[in-house]
């Protein structure tokens, strides 16, 4: 018997050895005025990674602004890729030297907080991040590097991100994109409070919980475990339902004795749902402004991401805007095939101006 194999090493992929980017790509330390102060005194000088392309010139050029993900930051894009992984600055910079997409500046920021994310709004609690990208960041970028048109994009909350500042500031970005974005909540976040609840209480509250993950926080294996779910619910309240009356601190959307939605907290979340955000006038008016908007997911997405970006792109359709969607095979994490496409169809969009 014969027990040698042989790799089919013609059907390797360009992410099993990623050659070195042709672009430039580098971190700026930039002292924000805009989180100066924030009410939980997280930094306000972030890393600010960017991406130039392989001609070195950026005047004119698309600029885009990659949100990462929950407990992502842009410098985490730069690193090194893991086996079999490209990262989404290798797979740009790939598709420029392919030719199949223009060429770009790219700037990624750091919003972390000390529960992981901002979801990139303005908040009581956590800080203005929303202005702090917008007012601050874009600005810079534009004047450091010269850039024309300007497209926000993002994965997962970078996703919502990215929905969320481009209707807030349609004088600032001109194309949207999304990947697995967070939109129709009660398929996601819904999903998670049990999960979040059973954990709130085995720890004798919530903070008790967070006074764990801030000591010890190796208890968080996998971001599907019910340790996430928690972290997530708290995060996410932090942006969605900060108190009105004590910065600084929020409202949680479940009761901490029967584990039931607390409606009037669950509203205050739904009015930033993508999929709800489209009743409201001023946000079609925005949408209608964009030279892009553009939803992906993947068909096994944990959290029903997927269904979020059809949801978002036939209630925009229905309402007479123009929304492009795409849905690819894979999990949440699968985010690169849902990346090209975005990218792909942004500088597109936006590059006819640096024609």
């Amino acid at each position: 018997m014969n027990l040698a194999v042989r790799p089919p090493l013609d059907r390797r992929g360009p992410a099993s050895f990623p050659p070195p980017i042709k672009g430039s790509a580098g971190h700026v330390s930039f002292e924000s005025a805009i989180l100066k102060g924030n009410p939980w005194d997280d930094p306000h000088v972030r890393e600010v990674s960017y991406y130039l392309p392989p001609s070195g010139r950026t005047e004119g050029l698309p600029l885009l602004v990659d949100l990462p993900g929950f407990t992502g930051a842009g410098w985490m894009e730069f690193q090194r890729p893991r086996p079999f992984q490209e990262t989404t600055i290798q797979l740009l910079d790939r598709l420029i030297r392919s030719g199949d997409c223009p060429e770009a500046v790219l700037i990624s920021p750091d919003c972390l907080t000390a529960l992981g994310g901002s979801q990139y709004v303005n908040s009581t609690a956590t800080g203005r991040y929303a202005d702090y990208v917008a007012r601050e960041l874009v600005p810079w970028a534009r004047e450091k590097f010269h850039t024309g048109p300007t497209g926000v994009l993002g994965q997962s909350s970078g996703g919502f991100g990215a929905l969320h500042l481009g209707v807030e500031f349609p004088d600032v970005f001109q194309a949207i994109g999304s990947s697995a974005g967070d939109a129709a909540f009660e398929y996601s976040y819904l999903l998670e409070f049990p999960k979040a609840f059973r954990e709130f209480q085995r720890a004798g509250g919530p903070v008790q919980w967070m006074e764990r993950l801030f000591t010890d926080p190796s208890f968080m294996k996998s971001y599907t475990d019910p340790p996430a779910a928690a972290l997530d619910t708290l995060a996410m309240a932090s942006c969605y339902s900060p108190s009105r009356k004590d910065p600084g601190s929020f409202e949680l959307p479940i009761d901490l004795e029967s584990g039931a939605v607390i409606p009037e907290v669950w509203a205050r979340w739904l009015a930033f749902d993508p999929v709800v955000r489209l009743s409201d006038e001023r946000v079609r008016n925005a949408l209608r402004r964009m030279r892009s908007v553009h939803v992906t997911g993947s068909d096994a997405d944990e959290w029903y991401l997927d269904v979020g970006a059809r949801m978002f792109a036939s209630e925009a359709r229905r309402r007479g805007l123009t929304v492009f969607h795409d849905e690819f095979p894979g999990n949440h994490s699968a985010r690169n095939p849902r990346f090209a496409a975005m990218y792909l169809r942004m500088t597109r969009a936006l590059g006819q101006d640096a024609a």
